[in-house]
């Protein structure tokens, strides 16, 4: 086949319902996130011929140890970017779809005890 070209033409096309690109946007968002699905409250629009994703969920703090306040902070808004990150190339991934933009609004704070080591 030296020199020669192949063509590679679509057979056809998917279609994702608007419920079902929310609904998987939102368990992506859960995992990327590491809260329940049911936490997650997902808007999907078009940008354009593009998606423009809205996820909104509480975030789950870790511990703080004392004196290190600023610490979680940063941890919480690092955790937040990655998460944007991971979404945008996880539903692109998963869908074939363009990805405009990815926001993340958290809605509030909660925090886990830790759990005892054996």
């Amino acid at each position: 086949m030296s020199g020669s070209s192949v063509t590679v033409t679509p057979h056809g096309a998917n279609r994702i319902t608007a419920r079902a690109m929310t609904r998987l946007v939102s368990a992506v968002a859960a995992d990327a996130l590491a809260v329940q699905p049911s936490q997650v409250k997902v808007d999907v629009a078009d940008a354009a011929g593009r998606l423009d994703v809205t996820v909104r969920t509480p975030s789950r703090l870790l511990p703080l140890d004392r004196g290190e306040t600023d610490a979680s902070v940063d941890d919480a808004l690092d955790r937040t970017e990655r998460a944007q990150h991971d979404i945008r190339g996880t539903v692109a991934t998963l869908t074939g779809a363009d990805i405009a933009g990815v926001t993340v609004r958290l809605t509030g704070a909660g925090s886990r005890p830790p759990k005892p080591v054996d």
